[in-house]
């Protein structure tokens, strides 16, 4: 299955986006997605893209901690203020929490990599299908919009501005056709929401309405809960609500895991009633120490994780004024050091299966739905359904009386600073933090213990707007794309 969908990305490459293999016969793709299941078997293997390793720069196996999955959630994480680091790190990912980037570090000129190699792959099934022969492969069809929607959110989100400081700034290289020119200038960061958009809606279109392939693979669904965060990126606060209701009021059983089922819910994301979309690892797929999310957040004493990364001062604080908050049990506070610095190692990317640090991740749960409903409220004035919604997602945390908030409760807080502490709580380590402080134009507060500058500083302040919020164009992109712009 793998092997299949590389080999179709081998045959229709072209030199752009870092793809350094020949192209070939476009009607030798057709013949392999004309067989019986071809087009299934294509579509999965693009899915398979999110977890394998592919040789890069010249490498003969690849490096086990390159992949998609690993990169997309360090590299959103880290570089907030959700967790702290506690020594140097020859790994790349320490240069996302010193945010020292540069355009050939490994992580992030891979992400770009991996991230086109996906969008060539989904390019060339939706190129080559044909809709309407069966509801079958319209599912599969759609399947491949959504996903070359979703990689093209997260490579704008990584290497764009948000759409709320600068839409006509430069977003990504739009690559709708396997077969177009390599070289093609970066589209807005509007231009780039609105194909993103396109492809959502037309995935919509075509899947059906269960979730009949199981959380892992697209639905409906997992189409529709992305549109709300689009929308809510954009400020298009009615739609972002409009599309909330869709997902919460489905008709295909997804509902909010119970306070019993919370912790398992990450632990077996696969059978949570809240997942929405997840990118499944089995044991086959686990990489251990080398390679999984949850290796720097935990080390279980037996070599099955660095455990280098602790919940940050600020978000233990927070967390902590509420003891009965289950989301505390996430973090393992186990008395010792390591580094010199207390251990509060991180549990939500472990446990699966039994099995340490491994775990299949929630790229969209119905928890960040109703915040996502919360937030669009409380920009359009209507706090009572925006506390609603925060207080809906404390209660099922174990919270009630004064821990629930009222109009009358908030002292000098927005009902929007009310929203955006809860994402914080209900989304830590998901990779959310750091896109709700730049697109809401809110400085990031560092003013915890860690190594957080080269020269030991462990008190700063970032700017919103702070260039290195967004990564830089890999090299070799800029040197086959001369019309593709670096960033600043």
């Amino acid at each position: 299955m793998r092997n299949l969908i590389i080999l179709l990305v081998l045959l229709v490459a072209t030199s752009s986006c870092e793809l350094d293999i020949e192209p070939a016969d476009l009607a030798t793709v057709d013949q392999l997605l004309a067989e019986d299941g071809g087009i299934e078997t294509a579509t999965n293997g693009s899915y398979a893209l999110f977890k394998d390793v592919l040789p890069y720069r010249g490498e003969e196996f690849g490096n086990s901690n390159n992949d998609y999955t690993r990169h997309l959630y360090q590299m959103s994480e880290f570089a907030a203020d959700n967790v702290m680091y506690t020594q140097f790190s020859s790994d790349p990912l320490y240069l996302v929490f010193t945010r020292e980037h540069f355009p050939d570090q490994n992580n992030s000129s891979y992400f770009w990599f991996i991230a086109y190699r996906i969008i060539l792959g989904t390019n060339t099934v939706i190129a080559s299908a044909t809709e309407g022969e069966s509801a079958q492969s319209d599912q599969l069809i759609g399947e491949n919009y959504y996903l070359r929607a979703m990689v093209s959110f997260d490579l704008l989100r990584f290497y764009g501005k948000p759409y709320t400081t600068d839409p006509n700034g430069p977003g990504i290289i739009i690559r709708t056709d396997p077969g177009e020119e390599g070289i093609k200038p970066r589209a807005t960061v509007a231009e780039s929401y609105d194909q993103i958009i396109n492809d959502l809606l037309k995935a919509e279109e075509l899947m059906d309405d269960g979730l009949s392939r199981g959380v892992e693979f697209a639905s409906k669904l997992s189409a529709q809960a992305l549109l709300c965060r689009l929308y809510l990126y954009m400020e298009r606060n009615e739609d972002a609500i409009e599309y909330a209701n869709k997902v919460i009021n489905n008709g295909v059983g997804v509902h909010l895991a119970s306070n019993e089922n919370y912790l398992d819910n990450f632990a077996n994301t696969q059978n949570s009633s809240e997942s929405i979309f997840i990118i499944k690892f089995t044991q086959a797929d686990h990489r251990g120490k080398n390679g999984s999310i949850g290796s720097m957040y935990y080390d279980d004493g037996n070599n099955n994780g660095w455990g280098e990364v602790f919940a940050s001062g600020s978000f233990r604080t927070l967390i902590s004024q509420h003891p009965d908050d289950i989301r505390n049990q996430l973090i393992l506070s186990t008395g010792g050091t390591k580094s010199g610095y207390p251990i509060h190692y991180i549990l939500k990317f472990s446990g699966q299966e039994g099995v340490v640090n491994l775990a299949s991740p929630q790229y969209i749960r119905l928890s960040e739905i109703y915040l996502n409903r919360a937030e669009a409220y409380a920009k359009m004035g209507n706090s009572a359904g925006a506390l609603a919604d925060v207080n809906l997602i404390r209660e099922r945390a174990g919270l009630s009386g004064e821990a629930l908030y009222t109009s009358g409760n908030l002292g000098n807080r927005s009902v929007l600073d009310v929203v955006l502490e809860e994402r914080r709580l209900e989304l830590a380590y998901e990779g959310h933090r750091g896109f709700d402080l730049t697109r809401n134009q809110r400085d990031l507060v560092r003013e915890y213990e860690g190594i957080h500058l080269e020269n030991g500083d462990t008190r700063t302040t970032i700017p919103w707007n702070d260039n290195r919020w967004v990564f830089f164009i890999p090299t070799n992109e800029i040197f086959n794309n001369p019309e593709c712009v670096q960033n600043e």
